[in-house]
């Protein structure tokens, strides 16, 4: 039957490709921006693969790839030193495809006799469904920013319509400034001592660092896999070990919690650990890691 999200991968692709090509075609873009853009095309790949998926599982593992990579770009074209308006235009694009593909991987499967039951990708605003509404009915990837909700904050306290999707950027020309709803909640006051806890990150390993809709590493932080999950805010103090004999520490507490006996999820069970506060060092480390491999997306 195919996969049934083809549509929206299709308009997300050709929404990288225009963005990619004007990057492209300016001429005073720095080096550094075009060379971590490149990774954009990596995506562009693996939505042109969804869209030709002839099952949902496989459409939905292109999408997934496609959603890494561009979590990857972001964090990194965060970290450039430019106040280029293409960079900030740059960000904004990816922030809005990754608003679009992340309700995809969690979009339950439809019947074949169903498909033809969702609004077309050029219906009007009229026919579009609100933005609470189930992933299986959200705005597709066509519809203008106002009409999607704003990335990171729960469909109930979701800003009204036109709220912007992206990062903002200040009229000085100054440094990006994140939206509220895209930063994640205040840590919880820690009622004891916290509990230690190391995390093994490698090439191949389940546990990954993850970034938000924001890019930021900072506003994200470690998701370990593991069958053996600590409450959700419980407080912990953290030792990360990485490829080559680094490692650092950090405060973090549990941000969520995937259940080993949910067998209606695709994702590996364990746990997200927020960073709370994230030294130079460490993050300088993160940095470097995601560069060789893509981080996870999570809606913060």
């Amino acid at each position: 039957m195919g996969y049934s999200s083809a549509g929206e991968a299709r308009q997300a692709r050709e929404t990288l490709g225009k963005a990619l090509e004007v990057l492209q075609q300016e001429e005073d873009v720095p080096g550094e921006v075009l060379g971590i853009t490149q990774n954009v095309a990596q995506s562009i790949a693996a939505l042109f693969e969804a869209e030709q998926a002839s099952t949902e599982p496989d459409g939905k593992t292109c999408v997934k790839n496609a959603l890494g990579t561009l979590s990857q770009t972001l964090a990194l074209l965060q970290d450039v030193k430019s106040t280029h308006v293409s960079v900030q235009k740059a960000i904004e694009t990816i922030a809005e495809v990754v608003g679009v593909l992340f309700p995809l991987t969690n979009k339950p499967s439809v019947r074949p006799d169903s498909v033809s039951e969702r609004p077309p990708a050029g219906a009007p605003a009229s026919q579009r469904p609100p933005a609470g509404a189930p992933a299986s009915q959200r705005p597709p990837a066509g519809a203008p920013a106002s009409q999607r909700p704003p990335a990171g904050a729960p469909a109930s306290q979701r800003p009204p319509a036109g709220a912007p999707t992206g990062p903002s950027k200040p009229a000085s020309g100054g440094p990006s400034v994140v939206p509220t709803s895209m930063l994640p909640p205040p840590a919880p006051i820690p009622t004891g001592e916290r509990h230690p806890i190391e995390a093994n990150l490698g090439a191949t390993t389940q546990s990954n660092f993850y970034v938000g809709f924001s890019g930021e590493i900072a506003h994200g932080g470690v998701f370990l896999a593991t069958y053996e999950a600590l409450p959700k805010d419980t407080s912990v103090r953290m030792l990360v070990t990485l490829p080559g004999g680094f490692e650092f520490e950090c405060n973090a507490y549990v941000r969520f919690v995937r259940d080993p006996m949910d067998f209606t999820s695709e994702s590996e069970p364990g746990m997200g650990l927020q960073f709370e506060g994230l030294p130079d060092e460490a993050r300088e480390l993160v940095l470097r890691f995601i560069r060789k491999r893509p981080p996870i997306f999570y809606d913060v």
